[in-house]
């Protein structure tokens, strides 16, 4: 799945997630970063020590893409390519 659709399902399905492309990141131009990952809105958990909130992580892996951590508390995307 290409990345603004991509980020476009998560952010509707996963609003805080709050993905966006990592360029507002780091300025590369693939990848998503979640803003929203080191926050607890309610009791959803985006990310959580290494380990992203299941219903993210079936939505990335249907879409073929990959999460991978940058930190404790923020979590990266990438195509699986």
């Amino acid at each position: 799945m290409k990345q603004g659709h991509l980020i476009n399902k998560i952010n509707r399905l996963i609003p805080v997630a709050k993905a966006v492309p990592m360029e507002e990141w780091n300025g590369e131009d693939v990848g998503i970063w979640f803003r929203g990952s080191e926050y607890l809105h309610g009791d959803f958990l985006v990310f959580n020590g290494y380990n992203p909130h299941p219903e993210l992580d079936k939505i990335l892996e249907e879409a073929g893409w990959m999460w991978e951590p940058h930190d404790m508390g923020t979590l990266m995307a990438y195509p699986n390519y």
